[in-house]
């Protein structure tokens, strides 16, 4: 029983987008938007849903805050979709608590991110850190592995032995500089015993289907775009997948040109799609001006998603 449970994530692919944790206008969790956000992607055909990571601003709560939106998501998936929360930390022992509370409230997996405090790139550290949340737990567990937001290395090597020796380790998102050769390196070394998954708001879709990556993990605000993406592209209509993926494009180009500004821009585009009622941020931040925000609107009208 209990490898079936810790194996029960071994087929999952497609879009798994991080939801974004939407607040109110003073800032507090807003659990109706919520709701309606996971409401939203589930009707849009996702193939999972991924709470508390990057995109949720993991950082700006705290964690009892975190516990409510772990809930919330759960809750609201009501098992129609699979579930994984950011049992983010740079401590073994906080991220250890999330895990087991995240197990407790019946989510189908947890994301690990790098200790990243001290940086500390020895594979005995990084082994230890990830396989003792692992062993402790009855759920899968993915890595978050971005190399130039945490700072922090993990080798092939490494993961090759986090696999072979936790039966729940299999699943990792990889992105930020040298993805690609890291996801190709990983499919020759370990096959279907790792499941990959994309990032970098779905920017290399394509190259990281190429190398064996299963899916993406993108944020949560086009679903509809990026599942006609990943199904057309499945089941051979590459034309038809890429047409689609120049509309998306239009967005993710005012993207990257505001890169300090994603959180904004992905809330206010749920907001403008009718999703949300307010796409507040906490701080630290740098908010969208109105100038941006008519930009964002014609943007969208444009590509016919409002």
């Amino acid at each position: 029983m209990r490898g079936g449970l810790l194996r029960k994530l071994k087929n999952l692919k497609g879009i798994v987008p991080s939801l974004h944790t939407i607040t109110s206008s003073d800032g507090e969790i807003c659990e109706e938007d919520i709701r309606s956000e996971v409401r939203f992607n589930i009707e849009s055909g996702v193939h999972g849903l991924a709470a508390g990571l990057g995109a949720g601003e993991f950082y700006k709560f705290s964690d009892d805050e975190r516990k409510k939106l772990f809930k919330i998501v759960v809750d609201e998936a009501n098992g129609k979709v699979p579930v994984l929360v950011g049992a983010w930390h740079t401590g073994t022992e906080p991220a250890l608590m999330l895990a087991k509370y995240a197990e407790d409230i019946g989510a189908d997996g947890i994301v690990l991110i790098p200790p990243f405090y001290n940086r500390v790139e020895s594979k005995l550290y990084l082994y230890e850190h990830f396989s003792k949340i692992a062993r402790s737990i009855n759920l899968p567990v993915m890595i978050q592995d971005n190399e130039d937001v945490f700072g922090v290395h993990i080798c092939p090597f490494l993961y090759r032995r986090l696999v072979e020796e936790n039966v729940n380790i299999y699943l990792v998102k990889i992105e930020g500089s040298g993805a690609l050769e890291k996801m190709k390196i990983l499919k020759e070394m370990l096959g279907d015993e790792i499941i990959i998954f994309g990032g970098s708001a779905a920017r290399f879709f394509y190259e990281e289907m190429a190398v064996g990556a299963s899916g993406n993990i993108p944020d949560a605000c086009l679903p509809d775009l990026l599942v006609d993406v990943f199904n057309k592209y499945k089941s051979g209509d590459i034309d038809g997948s890429k047409k689609t993926y120049e509309k998306f494009k239009r967005w993710l180009n005012f993207l990257l040109l505001h890169p300090l500004q994603a959180a904004e821009i992905e809330k206010e585009t749920l907001r403008l799609r009718g999703v949300i009622k307010c796409s507040h941020t906490r701080g630290p931040k740098v908010g969208l001006s109105e100038e941006d925000k008519q930009a964002l609107k014609r943007i969208l009208e444009e590509m016919g998603v409002i």
